[in-house]
């Protein structure tokens, strides 16, 4: 029943009163499916296992908190701009096996750093990461539900 409904999933758009013909749609997680954000961090797991076994020191006690996922979003927290790097390594080679993708376009690097180490921002910005061989555009900050982080 679940491969049917996620592989018979026709769509259509509407817009200005106007709607388009039936189409199928062959990728992408369903918005407002009830079943999504399970159904992602099934899929997804084995990833986030990969990414915590990374030897990247993201941990709140003894719980790695590298690699955020809920609904169909990933957050990677990396120490450092070497261990984003080695993040985004196994992100790729994970979604070349599984035969899927991350959206560079969807993707953004958010740089914070202590007080201490603001002069290290501009150093930062000069380096690259890249998602499915595509660039990752540098942000000051994010909206998320609602809210500016």
């Amino acid at each position: 029943m679940l491969i049917c409904f996620y592989t018979n999933n026709v769509v259509r758009v509407s817009w200005c009163g106007l709607s388009s013909e039936y189409f199928l749609a062959k990728n992408g997680v369903k918005q407002g499916g009830v079943l999504n954000p399970v159904m992602f961090c099934v899929y997804i797991d084995d990833l986030l296992v990969l990414l915590s076994k990374a030897n990247i020191d993201c941990f709140i006690g003894n719980n790695y908190v590298g690699a955020l996922a809920y609904a169909d979003d990933l957050v990677l927290l990396a120490p450092s701009a070497s261990s984003l790097r080695k993040m985004l390594a196994i992100c790729n080679a994970y979604a070349a096996e599984y035969c899927m993708s991350f959206n560079a376009q969807k993707s953004q690097c958010l740089v914070i750093l202590s007080n201490a180490c603001r002069y290290l921002k501009p150093l930062l910005l000069d380096n690259a990461f890249y998602i499915g061989g595509k660039p990752i555009d540098f942000v000051s900050s994010f909206p998320r539900l609602g809210h500016v982080n």
